[in-house]
């Protein structure tokens, strides 16, 4: 097989999360390892490689990389009001209008997209992106049997650069959410108008798809409804690197850890500083540590000061997977919060599956009900979820007083493997595209 992958072809400088890449690079890199493909991984060149492997370092894989017209990349929103002061302070006239001008567009344009009288400006780029690299001689030149593309939330305008590319080549897609679209578990991000005009949209880049992949169950069942062609349940997995080494007994406290994106609007991060208030700074003389490796951490320190929330609390930036999996195996709990779902809305968080197969017990704080989190954890016998603060903490208790959680580190579960898990999707690509 030889397949064109647009993982890594973002119009984005602002960067994509490690999490976001990882999924898309365990697929590809596991289809050239294992399966003996040809993948060629398109990379913008000006954003930075984001992912386990740093620089696509450990996948045999083809990095083709392509530098984006600065016209097409999504920049960082420009502020007007901040921006036309510092004009007007100026006098820059020709800058005032070019600003005003620009400004008025895009109410315009965003006032047709909502409306579903015209394409937004991220669609519109990306069909100029896939134009683009449809003329790159790296992938021009080069016949392939399809086209893959992994998107999740803000990057769904890759649909359109690889059907562009797609009804270009003559080849099929296969398309892998991380999240989904139309149906995205946040509540706030779309009006249920905007949810139907871009259900439309959807449609209409999906034509050319022969196998839509989804991480969870609840999600192919909501796919299912509406899509033309199959859905595969591709699930998050767990992934060790037989180098990394392994955790340490920690007897002298009650380690909790957090990892991961602190989602600052959501309702699980203040269900978490609930509970660091009302649990006690010890446990029958045993102290209750709090280690976060999160990506916002001045974000984390300034609620916490604002919590008036005191005790042993380790605040560290995103660390390496192989670090990360460390102090994992080393905690006592491992903690996830509500990232914001609509109401009831089944959804495993990607770190569940790591957090799962390290042997320890996790901890879900959510909002709502979510009863495929409910499912997993009871059949692993792996934790808690609740919608109670108060819950927790009781179970946090009782939990601090096992003593074997001092005396060794617990076996590890039986977690399905990433690299396992990629390439039973990818016999089933092959199986799909043979079809007649």
């Amino acid at each position: 097989m030889k397949v064109l992958a647009l993982t890594h072809a973002h119009l984005n400088k602002r960067g994509l999360s490690p999490v976001s890449c990882e999924r898309a690079d365990s697929i590809t890199g596991t289809w050239a390892e294992r399966l003996h493909w040809d993948v060629d991984v398109v990379h913008t060149s000006d954003t930075k490689w984001v992912g386990i492997w740093p620089d696509g370092a450990g996948l045999k894989i083809n990095i083709i990389p392509a530098t984006a017209p600065d016209g097409l990349m999504q920049t960082a929103p420009q502020l007007f009001s901040a921006t036309m002061k510092a004009l007007i302070t100026q006098r820059n006239f020709m800058g005032i209008f070019g600003l005003t001008c620009r400004r008025a567009a895009k109410r315009l344009r965003h006032l047709l997209t909502t409306n579903g009288w015209a394409r937004s400006r991220e669609l519109v780029n990306a069909e100029k992106w896939g134009n683009y690299l449809a003329k790159v001689p790296a992938i021009s030149t080069k016949k392939y049997d399809f086209l893959f593309v992994c998107v999740g939330y803000g990057d769904e305008y890759l649909l359109q650069t690889a059907l562009t590319i797609s009804e270009q080549f003559k080849v099929p897609m296969v398309v892998d959410f991380r999240d989904l679209w139309s149906e995205h578990h946040d509540p706030d991000r779309f009006t249920e108008k905007e949810r139907k005009l871009i259900r439309r949209q959807e449609k209409r880049l999906l034509k050319n798809t022969k196998l839509i992949s989804v991480p969870q169950k609840h999600l192919k069942l909501l796919v299912d409804k509406w899509s033309a062609c199959p859905v595969y349940h591709l699930p998050h997995s767990a992934y060790v690197d037989p180098a990394w080494q392994d955790g340490r007994v920690i007897d002298k406290e009650f380690r909790i850890l957090y990892s991961g994106k602190l989602y600052a609007s959501g309702p699980g991060i203040s269900m978490l500083l609930d509970l660091m208030k009302i649990l006690p700074r010890e446990v029958c003389a045993k102290p209750v540590s709090w280690h976060f490796y999160v990506d916002e951490t001045a974000t984390l320190r300034k609620r916490i000061e604002e919590q008036g929330i005191t005790g042993n609390i380790v605040i560290n930036e995103w660390t390496s997977p192989a670090l990360l999996w460390q102090e994992i195996r080393s905690a006592h709990l491992l903690v996830i919060i509500d990232s914001s779902t609509l109401e009831n809305y089944p959804i495993l968080l990607t770190k569940t599956f790591q957090y799962a197969f390290s042997g320890r017990q996790i901890l879900c704080l959510q909002k709502y009900n979510n009863p495929e989190m409910e499912e997993f954890l009871e059949y692993h016998d792996a934790g808690l979820v609740t919608t109670q603060v108060a819950d927790a903490a009781a179970w946090i208790t009782r939990m601090v007083l096992s003593g074997t959680l001092y005396e060794s580190l617990p076996p590890l579960r039986n977690i399905p493997q990433r690299e396992d898990v990629a390439e039973q999707f990818g016999h089933e690509v092959e199986k799909v595209l043979n079809e007649k």
